[in-house]
């Protein structure tokens, strides 16, 4: 598969040293990255510019992914790759979010990019179903 070497992604974390390690081998990868550390961060950065995929913390201290997932997706459908830990705290919301992956910490930096290519291609072809890698799809 074809990286969209022009993707810009949205990284959001409350923890920066993630945060710096996700765009950087997202950057090696071929990716535009742009980091924010909390929602409020986030949606600045939106109103700025527009991105292709975000990812983002489900549970951050000063709210939480779903909450951020929803103020994004008021505009437009972006899709959103959450990464957590907290899985079973968000279940029932998060059958509620629209064009959604999971992807569970610990993981490896290759499953993400993984993650970003079929998403990449799935907005491309117009498919804003629910994924998630290995089952952990919330249900």
């Amino acid at each position: 598969m074809s990286r969209e070497s022009d993707a810009t992604i949205l990284i959001v974390d409350n923890d920066p040293d993630l945060r710096r390690v996700i765009s950087l081998r997202l950057s090696r990868a071929g990716y535009s990255c742009v980091e924010a550390g909390t929602g409020a961060q986030a949606l600045s950065e939106w109103r700025r510019r527009s991105f292709d995929v975000v990812v983002s913390d489900l549970n951050m201290p000063s709210g939480d992914g779903i909450a951020l997932a929803d103020a994004l997706q008021r505009d437009e459908a972006v899709p959103i790759i959450f990464i957590t830990g907290f899985r079973e705290d968000f279940k029932r919301r998060l059958r509620r979010v629209n064009n959604v992956s999971l992807l569970e910490k610990p993981f490896d930096p290759s499953v993400l990019i993984d993650l970003i290519e079929a998403t990449l291609v799935r907005r491309a072809t117009g498919d804003d179903g629910v994924r998630s890698p290995h089952g952990a799809d919330g249900e």
